[in-house]
């Protein structure tokens, strides 16, 4: 970014400057208004901070000059003035300056200065879904768009870019409101807020001709982002466009980085099945939704055989490559509506709606067999499988289930271990509800 600034102070020029360069930006400096404007007729700059008091022309004469110059037309220029009255604001806005800023926050000025300088070859990337009908306009803003690297899907009918807008593809949709044909833009705002209402994940801008107050704030009530009015002014237009899409892509990131520490929060990292956090936030609803509906409900414990010797014999990284394999395994055999969850340090937990008694037993034999052919790190591993289901028209707590399957695994324990035991009952998994089946 290339800076000038214009000040006939030598402490503040070399203050300027030291910041400038500390940032890797560089520096222009001009002790008066006339030396600034020579450098502006052979150097092209990002931003202008020029003092009002210089010992030749002032500031607000030398912002009204800079504004005559093609190259400067879109340069952010800043006036430093110790002057805070409105008279002074109301002239150097005239001028044409973009703002003012006291002289002794000059720390400030320069944030402010990277914040308002723009490159314009910095290039975004995304989509755009682009709705216009005059070939002038549009040949216009596709090219503006490209230039900033932005795809353009264009469509001259408002309800053909509707059939084709898609919110994970697109990142803006920009529409002129008076479109031919039967839908109109302004249809087409309406019906995609109606669709899609959050105006951060899906924005618009609206463009038109017929630039008249009612109809801007009814297009905003409708749901628009920001609104170009015709004829477009090339920068204008460049620097809504990126200010929308750059938002509406922050917030998709944000969004994401929810997703993933909401994740991290509720997912054991090692075998990738939920954890007892996760439990605890859906036990409720599953038992709920269970006996609400006098559902089929079942539960599964599975608790790998000599897992201390495992780590004892062979290391804990050893282990936690056991753990990962049973939990990748669980996760790949799951359906869509089944929730594992890593429930202790080798013990897992299948919660399995919709799926009764007799199901539940023989998916537990099927994932017993495919524990002991996993072979992790070429090691032999088993495990022991405890069954609970829920009785049918008897409401339970799922908290009762587990119980029950955990029973059931210690049954499985005593017995010689790498087997089922299924616990058909609320009673104890020794009475005649529960029966062990063996290995063999």
């Amino acid at each position: 970014m290339k800076v000038l600034f214009v000040d006939h102070s030598k402490v503040f020029r070399s203050v300027w400057e030291r910041m400038v360069l500390h940032a890797g930006h560089d520096p222009l400096i001009a002790t008066d208004g006339i030396s600034g404007l020579r450098l502006l007729e052979h150097q092209t700059v990002d931003f202008i901070a020029v003092s009002l008091s210089l010992p030749d022309i002032d500031g607000i004469r030398f912002t009204r000059q800079v504004r005559t110059m093609p190259t400067c037309r879109g340069v952010p220029i800043v006036l430093l003035t110790s002057a805070q009255d409105n008279r002074t604001r109301r002239l150097a806005f005239e001028a044409g300056a973009t703002d003012i800023c006291p002289k002794t926050g000059i720390e400030d000025l320069f944030q402010r200065a990277s914040r308002m300088a723009r490159h314009d070859d910095q290039q975004l990337s995304g989509r755009v879904l682009y709705v216009e009908d005059s070939r002038t306009v549009f040949k216009l803003m596709i090219r503006l768009m490209e230039s900033l690297g932005l795809g353009v899907d264009h469509f001259v009918s408002a309800a053909d870019a509707f059939e084709h807008f898609d919110d994970k593809l697109h990142d803006l949709v920009i529409s002129d409101i008076l479109v031919e044909g039967e839908m109109s833009g302004i249809a087409l705002v309406s019906q995609l807020r109606e669709r899609h209402p959050d105006k951060m994940r899906t924005p618009i801008l609206a463009m038109s001709g017929l630039d008249d107050d009612i109809r801007r704030v009814e297009l905003f009530r409708l749901g628009i982002n920001d609104f170009i009015p015709k004829p477009v002014i090339r920068e204008e237009a460049a620097a809504r466009i990126r200010n929308l899409v750059v938002q509406k892509q922050l917030f998709d990131k944000v969004q994401q980085q929810r997703i993933q520490l909401y994740e991290m929060a509720m997912t054991d990292p090692l075998t990738g099945l939920y954890n007892r956090n996760s439990l605890a936030e859906f036990a409720a609803k599953i038992t709920s939704a269970a006996n609400r509906h006098d559902m089929d409900l079942s539960v599964i414990i599975l608790d790998l055989d000599h897992f201390k010797e495992i780590n004892d014999q062979h290391g804990h990284l050893v282990g936690d490559q056991a753990l990962a394999s049973v939990g990748a395994m669980l996760t790949a055999s799951c359906r869509e509506e089944d929730f594992a969850v890593r429930f202790g340090g080798e013990e897992m937990l299948l919660i399995l709606p919709h799926c009764p008694l007799s199901d539940a037993e023989n998916r537990a034999h099927g994932l017993r067999e495919r524990i002991e052919n996993l072979r992790p790190a070429g090691i032999k591993v088993t495990a022991s499988l405890g069954v609970s289901s829920r009785p049918p028209g008897r409401p339970i707590i799922l908290e009762q289930l587990i119980r029950l399957a955990d029973q059931a695994v210690y049954e499985a324990k005593s017995h010689g271990r790498n087997q089922v035991v299924v616990h058909g009952s609320l009673g104890r998994p020794s009475g005649p509800g529960a029966r062990a089946v063996s290995a063999a």
